[in-house]
């Protein structure tokens, strides 16, 4: 029984690990719009977890109560199994996630396993809930009962919350067009895809990891790593230059700032390699830049034509727009879109 009870406080630290770390930190799971059923199968596990938790914390099942426990077991085992499905279904996985899930699984196992072996000297007792005590471990599996109940329930909100999250904002593009959006599986080019999605349009994205765009859009786009991966006569009517690592939130250190200037420079200088080869030029580039151009301003109205301020966002933000320039050689129309903070239900600033 000891073994079981460490094996099973393991089992709990593993799964505060995985909710902590990867549902609400690094993936945000709560604030994704395609995250809805796997919300809610969390939401009934977590609160199945937390009474097998608390109730194995402080109980022996004695008699038929043992069908009653290897119930909620089953029931677990087959919403983790319907879990690990919808994930593949919906989202790439970081690696740090699939590991915990196969340690969680094979720990898992180990727990259940020690647990049956327990059943045959219940099922001989009489019928009953029996009161025990281990100790801190009663208390911590406790404590551990509560924080996944907690999780559950908030997982349960989420997923009520989620189509709050769709935008909707009923855009009008015209007739059908194809697009190349690079971009577009960040806060706001996902939101856009999903819009010209929903208008019957064709998109190609330019991503660094093709896989994870196609399953978060179902399948309906097409993802390349590279605009070398396009053929010369594959022809855009509007390509979209969203792509850069996230300005807000990380300190801005040496290091950071090249990432974000090269994250942004880098695809750019991509998508103009496309662009010089192209035998149709797309009618229209649409250009992310920021308010940032501007540099730090306290009174000064700041205009289209003002030029740029000073300060790294200034300088990340002109160098960014100047690639543009040679588009006015290519005869590509090019509109330069310097965001401000940017908010929504599902993310941003």
């Amino acid at each position: 029984m000891n073994l079981f009870l460490n094996l099973l406080i393991a089992q709990a630290l593993m799964g505060a690990f995985d909710t902590i770390y990867h549902h609400e930190f690094k993936v945000a799971l709560p604030h994704s719009t395609g995250a809805q059923l796997e919300l809610s199968i969390h939401a009934v596990r977590a609160l199945i977890y937390g009474i097998i938790f608390f109730g194995l914390a402080w109980f022996e099942w004695h008699g038929l109560w043992v069908w009653v426990l290897t119930t909620f077991i089953l029931i677990e085992v087959l919403l983790t199994l319907w879990d690990f499905t919808v994930e593949d279904q919906t989202r790439l996985l970081p690696k740090t996630e699939r590991i915990t899930h196969t340690l969680l699984a094979i720990n898992g196992g180990a727990v259940f396993l020690l647990l049956a072996l327990q059943f045959p000297d219940w099922l001989e007792q009489d019928s009953a809930i029996v009161n025990i005590n281990y100790g801190w471990k009663s208390w911590f599996l406790t404590l551990a009962a509560t924080g996944v109940a907690l999780s559950g329930v908030r997982d349960g909100f989420a997923a009520w919350a989620v189509p709050r999250l769709e935008s909707h904002l009923k855009l009008d593009f015209g007739k059908h067009k194809k697009f190349l959006i690079s971009g577009g599986t960040g806060f706001i080019g996902s939101a856009l895809c999903r819009e010209l999605l929903r208008a019957g349009h064709e998109l190609t994205l330019l991503t660094r990891n093709p896989v994870a765009a196609t399953i978060m859009f179902k399948g309906i786009v097409k993802a390349v790593k590279d605009t070398s991966e396009l053929n010369a006569d594959e022809d855009f009517d509007i390509i979209i230059n969203l792509a850069g690592a996230p300005v807000v939130g990380m300190p801005w250190t040496k290091k950071r700032k090249r990432k974000l200037l090269h994250s942004r420079l880098n695809v750019t200088e991509n998508l103009l390699r496309y662009v010089r080869k192209a035998s149709h030029k797309p009618q229209l580039w649409v250009q992310a830049s920021a308010i940032g151009f501007y540099g730090i301003q306290d009174e000064d109205v700041c205009e289209e034509n003002v030029l740029a301020g000073e300060g790294f966002a200034a300088e990340l933000c002109e160098r960014w727009e100047k690639l543009t320039d040679e588009l006015k050689v290519l005869h590509v129309r090019t509109t330069i879109l310097r965001f401000g903070l940017v908010f929504g239900r599902s993310g941003g600033a």
